[in-house]
């Protein structure tokens, strides 16, 4: 292998003022042997390393390996291939322990843990650290982090190492072991130092460039350069399931707080739209057993020839969407004795009643009771009920008391069969219609053009429809902006975690790893976390509704049994968390994706100069 570099220029720029740092300059590396790079500061080293690393581009001049000129779009490959680095600054990762921070560069590199442990055991011995393996960076002095630094780049066997000034938080032993180290690495590979102590690198190389001395051509070649037939090395990456794993437990106390706090709003979500759902079941329930859910009146739109024609009522008799067709019995004709008032109703025997006692009439003069006048008069089943009229007494026997849930007031329901037949010959007018239908939504839209037509049931129902509709629509609107901040709060929050990485990220790139990795890394990590969130979120609301239908919260507390009911929108009732699930793992993506971006387009040489 061999590096050089051809009349690299490297200036900043200031508004209009302009600081070369490096001018037109060359240097022809040998492919193995121990080089120096001094200088004061501000002359450049720092710079020059990171262009031979690929961590800053010059303005102009070539970088060549083994020949080829090195492409902007290799330097990932090579820095994969050819790189490592000992930073000034140890930049060790706070969220793995030591020994992933040695290990993470060469699985990036494409070994296998099994290739490099014995090794990796072997350096920790030299640098007296192997006691430390299972510790945090945080928990290390400088000279430590130092040590776990040289180790981690001694561990990738690359073609080059840099070392920006390895001894620089070391003691005078601790610093001469590191050179003899360097040195001995330095037999097989190539390895670049930069060090303010000129004393002790004249010890170990004499190969020294000084940026002070304005020198723009070195050549240290001592053999022809030679080229491989494969540009970069084969290995492949591995995958670092293990990263993503120790970030998720170093930031799980913020990661806690989030899943709790979505945790209780996924339970408040779920729990509204299944009581909404449940709601809205629990009204149709009792619209089923509406006593004249079958029942329409029917009234001429003529107001002049109010009465009906035999024509008009053989039409309708004819018709097989209606099963009964009879005349209104009016009540209003007579009184009830005993000051009773009643609503009357006419009605046919049919599978909804809801029956609280009793059961439907079967003799005459039978009539059935809701549960309203049964309470308000004090009445049971086989009481009797005296109408009066033209001076006539007629008596009502109570053969059964219903639940009407639909129908206020005091109501009596009478099937006009049953009634005395003089009665009912009193009681028939002429000018209203009963018809009796289990079509009867087919029946108004047929006849609603030619008839005035009255089904107290349809009318209840939307009546009840449009308050409900209204009521929804007022919760969705709360629950989904309820919903929506928390979103947008949990994406901020993934953010910030993600960016506060910028540093780790950088690291991973200067070791081989692609932006576009980078991203992928982030967003399965995110991908993750919104999986574990939405699926914990779920299995808690699910529990939830479990508790509640175990021990009858719902009847027990607000009066109705089975109010919680899940509503099905595709496939069934676990819909709402499979839609919840896949909304947390895409909001999380989006996060994790967009911290990433933000990172790949921050200067990683800045990022690595940060202590």
């Amino acid at each position: 292998m061999a590096l050089q570099l051809i009349k690299i220029t490297k200036f900043y720029q200031f508004g209009k003022n302009k600081q070369t740092v490096l001018n037109n300059l060359t240097i022809k590396f040998p492919s193995k042997g121990l080089i120096a790079i001094v200088g004061k500061s501000g002359s450049g080293k720092s710079t020059l390393l990171n262009i031979i690393a690929g961590i800053e581009k010059a303005n102009s001049g070539q970088i060549l390996i083994d020949g080829h000129e090195l492409e902007r779009e290799n330097i990932v490959q090579y820095q994969k291939d050819y790189i490592s680095y000992v930073y000034q600054f140890y930049n060790l990762i706070p969220s793995l322990t030591i020994k992933q921070n040695i290990i993470l560069p060469a699985l990036i590199k494409g070994y296998s843990y099994n290739d490099i442990e014995f090794k990796m055991m072997t350096y920790c011995n030299q640098l007296e650290i192997v006691h430390l393996l299972n510790n945090y960076p945080d928990q290390l002095s400088g000279g430590q982090k130092q040590r776990v630094g040289l180790v981690r780049a001694f561990l990738c066997q690359t073609p080059i190492l840099l070392a920006d000034e390895p001894t620089g938080a070391l003691n005078g032993i601790q610093s001469k072991e590191v050179m003899k180290l360097l040195k001995q690495y330095a037999k097989q590979h190539l390895v670049i130092v930069i060090s303010h102590n000129i004393s002790l690198i004249k010890k170990y190389t004499s190969q020294i460039i000084d940026l002070d001395q304005n020198i723009n051509y070195y050549d240290f070649k001592t053999s022809k350069y030679h080229k491989y037939s494969t540009y970069f090395l084969p290995r492949q990456s591995k995958r670092l399931f293990f990263y993503i794993k120790q970030q998720i437990k170093y930031q799980r106390n913020k990661l806690i707080m989030m899943f709790v706090s979505q945790i209780f709003i996924i339970i408040a979500f779920v729990l509204l739209l299944s009581a909404c759902n449940g709601g809205w079941l629990y009204l149709k329930n009792r619209f089923q057993s509406d006593p004249l859910k079958e029942i329409i009146e029917v009234y001429q739109n003529d107001y002049l020839n109010t009465m009906f024609k035999e024509d008009d009522i053989t039409k309708f008799k004819e018709n097989s969407l209606i099963d009964d067709v009879s005349f209104k019995l009016d009540f209003s004709q007579g009184v009830f004795k005993g000051n009773q008032n009643f609503e009357i109703y006419q009605i046919k025997n049919t599978k909804n009643f809801d029956y609280q006692s009793g059961h439907y009439p079967s003799k005459e003069n039978q009539i059935v009771i809701n549960q309203k006048a049964a309470k308000k008069y004090d009445l049971k089943v086989n009481d009797e009920i005296e109408y009066e009229l033209n001076g006539i007494s007629y008596s009502f026997s109570i053969s059964a008391i219903i639940n009407d849930y639909v129908n206020e007031g005091s109501n009596i329901y009478i099937d006009r069969n049953i009634i005395d037949e003089n009665l009912r010959q009193q009681l028939e007018t002429k000018d209203v219609l009963i018809l009796v239908s289990s079509k009867y939504k087919q029946v108004l839209d047929k006849y609603q053009d030619d008839f005035l037509l009255v089904s107290y049931h349809q009318e209840y129902v939307d009546s009840y429809q449009m308050l409900f509709d209204l009521a929804y629509i007022v919760v969705i609107i709360f629950i989904s902006v309820s919903f929506f901040i928390s979103i947008i709060l949990i994406s901020i929050i993934l953010k910030t975690i993600f960016i506060e990485r910028k540093k780790d990220t950088c690291i991973l790139q200067v070791n081989g790893i692609s932006k576009l990795r980078i991203v992928s890394l982030f967003g399965f990590e995110a991908m993750l976390i919104g999986m574990i969130i939405g699926i914990v979120g779920s299995v808690v609301a699910f529990g939830t509704l479990f508790l509640i239908s175990l021990f009858d919260l719902d009847k027990n507390i607000i009066g109705i049994n089975n109010l919680f009911v899940l509503p099905r929108y595709f496939l069934g009732s676990f819909d709402l968390f499979i839609l919840l699930i896949f909304i947390y793992i895409i909001i999380c993506w989006i996060s994790g994706v967009h911290g990433a971006l933000i990172i790949n387009k921050m200067d990683g040489s800045i990022l690595l100069k940060e202590n």
